[in-house]
């Protein structure tokens, strides 16, 4: 049980290197080199190097088949063989048993995502001493499915050319010596049941909305004793705490900075640091650990050229090729500029100020909102000179199991981001009992609704007090909030208070405009799942304000 930092070894230079400076690398890999470096120094874990070195020896068995590297074996570059050190070498020294559970890998396009996960596979179904062991792959279609079940199929016949190890199917490969096999899924095709996972590898897990796929990998391995769960991603455009992919991400680089702890966890983030600019090529390698080798540098500088002759393509070139967290251009307010305005709101600070209110009650299967704007206010101790602007957001039970946007809901109740009723329709007698709570802090001047559908809970409310105003739902009814909150955004002068779940619907709107230049926020692609009720709310509290007398046009610049 040795924990003997070998110097000869290349996961060991790799490391050393990296700390050093002899090799250019952002922060997230420093601190990922300093974290293993560090554990060789800790008394209830040892590093198992035969093991790794054993695996490494069995990878090199196997050969390309495309390319430039048709035929040669599989050396492990550095940076692999590092991750193979994390993965597989620390151990607990109280059972023997593997550190590593959790594997996140996020690099740009071209470095050998593919190969490594064919890798991790043969690896796990053969010599990782887990009887019958059952691999599951999942790609994020079934384009990139095939081929990475084709790059899996390719090293076992290098290995085994005879198939007398390995036998081939049309969907599966299995090891009869070991009763064990591996399954290749595209994530649209995979079911919910029935799995019993050893490792669970998942491509491109950027592109997954929600965690369901993971989760169902994860549930699945509650009977092995060293399960392993790999995730092998570039960025994508997916971007807000709810999404699995960016989540994992900030909670990974958390961790790396010793924010929050998890041994189980290995996390190796190529990325540009803040500030360095992705035209400059002595960057290029803190995104892309196999420059020069699998990645080109004339390709890269191919790739530049393109984003700067056809600016179209350059957000397409940043993520995938410089790993860089975007959104698409349709999106309204990107994720950075609303992020620079939230912080938690408590309306208690509040108290009696002069409030604006929205409620966009839905459809009466789904969620609701209710948001508020409460203008600046001079005689305030905090944020005298901010607009501040909260939502509700309200979830009936029953859309925790049939929504297709379930496993947000789940996680939004779950962490407090919304609010779970009773019974498989909104209820608006309780998102009418909260209004009136609100309005016992707060002194609500107008609380504007969607008047299609709502009768009875208008009734109901003006019955308790409250002052209801319709609020138009045409373009000409919200250009003016929409422009004022972009502005307001633009120009640092709000605060939104700092709700996950909302920050989710802003990345879900795009504007719709006609062609006297109206803008509303609409669903981003059309797509009915897209929810933006919290922004919808927000706007209609905003323009209640701005329709009002209490609003001074004079005070504001447009």
């Amino acid at each position: 049980m040795s924990s003997f930092f070998n110097p000869l070894k290349d996961y060991n230079i790799y490391a050393k290197d990296v700390v050093n400076g002899k090799i250019v690398a952002c922060k997230a890999v420093i601190l990922a080199c300093k974290r293993y470096i560090s554990w060789f120094k800790r008394d209830d874990i040892y590093f198992d190097e035969e093991t790794v070195d054993k695996y490494i020896r069995f990878v090199s068995k196997m050969k390309h088949t495309t390319g430039i590297f048709a035929n040669k074996p599989f050396n492990l570059l550095p940076w692999q063989s590092f991750a193979f050190a994390n993965i597989y070498g620390w151990k607990w020294k109280s059972n023997g048993f593997r550190v590593t559970k959790k594997v996140f890998m996020f690099m740009s396009r071209k470095n050998a995502k593919t190969s490594t996960a064919a890798a991790l596979a043969l690896i796990g179904a053969l010599i990782d001493n887990e009887p019958n062991a059952e691999v599951a792959c999942v790609a994020n279609n079934s384009k990139q499915a095939a081929i990475c079940f084709e790059q899996i199929k390719n090293y076992a016949e290098s290995i085994d050319p005879k198939s007398r190890i390995f036998k081939k199917f049309r969907h599966n490969i299995t090891v009869p010596m070991t009763k064990s096999h591996i399954d290749v899924y595209s994530s649209d095709s995979m079911g919910l049941d029935g799995y019993n996972v050893s490792l669970g590898i998942v491509d491109e897990l950027h592109s997954q909305k929600d965690w369901g796929l993971y989760n169902v990998l994860v549930s699945s391995q509650a009977m092995r004793t060293q399960p392993l769960m790999c995730v092998l991603t570039t960025a994508g455009f997916l971007i807000g705490e709810t999404y699995p992919c960016y989540s994992m991400y900030i909670t990974c680089k958390q961790i790396l900075k010793g924010i929050k702890e998890d041994d189980t966890q290995f996390a190796l983030i190529y990325e540009l640091d803040e500030g360095d600019d992705w035209l400059d090529e002595k960057n290029w390698i803190k995104c892309s650990p196999s420059l020069g080798t699998t990645v080109r540098y004339e390709y890269m500088r191919e790739q530049v050229n393109d984003a700067i002759n056809n600016t179209s393509l350059e957000v397409g070139v940043k993520t995938k090729n410089f790993n860089m967290w975007c959104q698409s251009s349709n999106i309204w307010l990107t994720h950075d500029k609303i992020e620079s305005c939230m912080q938690q709101v408590n309306i208690d600070d509040y108290y009696q100020e002069l409030t604006y209110a929205g409620t966009d009650l839905s459809s009466v299967e789904d969620l609701t909102a209710v948001g508020i704007c409460i203008p600046p206010n001079p005689d305030r101790q905090l944020n005298p000179d901010k607009f501040i602007f909260k939502a509700w957001i309200y979830i009936p039970e029953e859309a925790l199991s049939n929504s297709p946007n379930k496993e947000y809901y789940k996680e939004w109740v779950r962490r407090g981001w919304a609010t779970k009723t009773a019974g498989n329709v909104v209820d608006y007698d309780y998102i009418l009992k909260e209004q009136i709570d609100i309005n016992k802090k707060l002194y609500i001047a107008e609380i504007g609704y969607d008047s299609w559908n709502a009768t009875q809970y208008v009734i109901n409310a003006e019955q308790a007090g409250l002052p209801m105003a319709a609020y138009s739902q045409t373009l000409g009814s919200f250009n003016k909030p929409t422009k004022f909150f972009e502005m307001l955004v633009r120009s640092g002068r709000c605060i939104i208070d700092a709700n996950p779940a909302l920050d989710w619907m802003f990345a879900n709107v795009e504007l719709k405009v006609d062609h006297y230049e109206n803008c509303k926020p609409v669903k981003a692609n059309g797509e009915k799942n897209n929810k933006i009720d919290g922004v919808i709310s927000i706007l209609e509290a905003l323009g209640c304000y701005l329709n009002s007398s209490n609003f001074s046009p004079e005070a504001w610049v447009m």
